[in-house]
């Protein structure tokens, strides 16, 4: 067997070096494209979105809520892990988002916003009537939201007021942590959902 020349080794190299450069240029070139048609947000961008956790709840009417009341429109979710409180943290914090919607109705007429208290069915169930046709109190029995707070949270011990932002197909879009303001939320918001959808 005959080695082959230098010059041939040459090419070899040669060639295995553009084989390597376009390689990683197209590499580049994707996840540059890729990092254009994600959007920034200050929040918590979950790409690609994942499916919202099986949710076997009541509305403030008593009537069953799961999933299939999260589709067709965009929804915000609060958990409150302290809702004993006299003015809670968490709920305070939806209806600010809420009310800074309020610059943008076509937005906020899209949305639904959920507040599920870390407790059992209550007697008197919350309700937003009066403030907002799209503010929805939710209730469960203890071990279905223990259910749902082990597949977000993973113990109910780690939750926190954390907004889920939750789209039309039932897949979660963003988190929006404690940290965040309603002013910066409301932003990514806009960012996030089209208003003509």
């Amino acid at each position: 067997m005959r080695r082959p020349t230098s010059r041939q080794r040459r090419l070899v190299i040669l060639f295995l070096v553009l084989i390597t450069f376009s390689l990683a240029y197209y590499a580049g070139h994707l996840q540059k494209q890729r990092n254009r048609m994600m959007p920034e947000i200050s929040g918590i961008l979950i790409s690609p979105p994942l499916p919202a956790p099986s949710m076997e709840l009541y509305n403030q009417a008593g009537e069953p809520f799961s999933n299939t009341d999260l589709q067709g429109h965009w929804s915000l979710l609060m958990i409150d892990p302290t809702p004993e409180t006299a003015s809670p943290a968490a709920l305070t914090r939806l209806i600010r988002v809420h009310n800074r919607l309020g610059t943008d109705p076509g937005l906020q007429r899209q949305m639904a916003f959920y507040y599920l208290p870390l407790n059992k069915r209550r007697a008197t169930p919350l309700s937003f009537s009066r403030m907002s046709d799209n503010i929805h109190a939710l209730q469960g029995e203890a071990e279905r939201v223990d259910d749902l707070l082990d597949t977000l949270f993973g113990t109910a011990s780690e939750a926190q007021q954390t907004l889920y932002l939750i789209g039309p197909k039932t897949r979660i879009h963003a988190l929006f942590t404690p940290d965040l303001d309603a002013a910066t939320i409301a932003v990514d918001l806009n960012t996030l959902i089209d208003p003509v959808q």
